[in-house]
């Protein structure tokens, strides 16, 4: 059943549903400033190594990575922006591996890459990280896991295409970078594919609207 807006606004559950992950998220970006700068900052991480840092010589791809990471989304919600359902499971996979990629920041809490240039992003560095410089937001890679998840629920090919090969560039930047280690790019792909999976089977089905 493919919902309409009109549609959707009218359905009880869909707006019940809307809401509470609307609620869930506001509740997951307040905290993330305080969360980040006084609970992660203090905390001792671990360096590691990493055989790609060894082989691939730093370079700063920040211009490049800005692109694709506002581009990518930018497209898939001009795509989407008339499947209610759509764009309900996207909210719902975001704020639920977010949630996830908290919570992995604090247990496997790791020490920035031996020399890291610093990916300054004007959005996160206001709403995240309270304007200050933040390095240890690393496992798992938010930027990868937002692009991946995209992509995943993505159903239009030549979107899909776009949305594949965007993630896989900004994941090689990244580690490129030294922004990341190959293991939080590889932490959230394997997030992501959980995520998806627990939550396409139920908006897929669609019969919750009717419960």
């Amino acid at each position: 059943m493919n919902l309409t807006w009109k549609e959707a606004i009218a359905n009880k559950k869909y707006r019940q549903a809307a809401l509470a992950w609307l609620i869930g998220l506001t509740f997951f970006v307040v905290p993330l400033p305080y969360y980040f700068n006084y609970i992660i900052q203090p905390k001792q991480g671990i360096q590691l190594n990493d055989y790609l840092h060894d082989v691939l010589p730093v370079t700063d791809w920040s211009l490049e990575i800005f692109i694709l990471i506002f581009a990518a989304p930018a497209l898939f919600f001009a795509n989407n922006m008339r499947s209610p359902l759509t764009i309900l499971f996207s909210l719902q996979c975001y704020v639920t591996v977010n949630l996830m990629r908290m919570a992995s920041v604090y247990v496997f809490t790791l020490e920035a890459p031996a020399g890291m240039i610093p990916l300054v992003d004007p959005f996160l560095a206001k709403v995240v990280y309270g304007n200050t410089l933040f390095v240890k937001d690393l496992f798992f890679s938010g930027h990868t896991c937002t692009l991946f998840m995209l992509f995943l629920i993505e159903r239009k090919l030549w979107v899909k295409s776009l949305l594949g090969l965007a993630t896989g560039a900004v994941a090689i930047f990244l580690i490129w970078q030294r922004v990341h280690y190959t293991i939080d790019i590889i932490g959230a792909v394997l997030a992501c594919l959980l995520v998806y999976r627990v939550f396409s089977r139920k908006i897929t089905k669609n019969d919750w609207l009717n419960n």
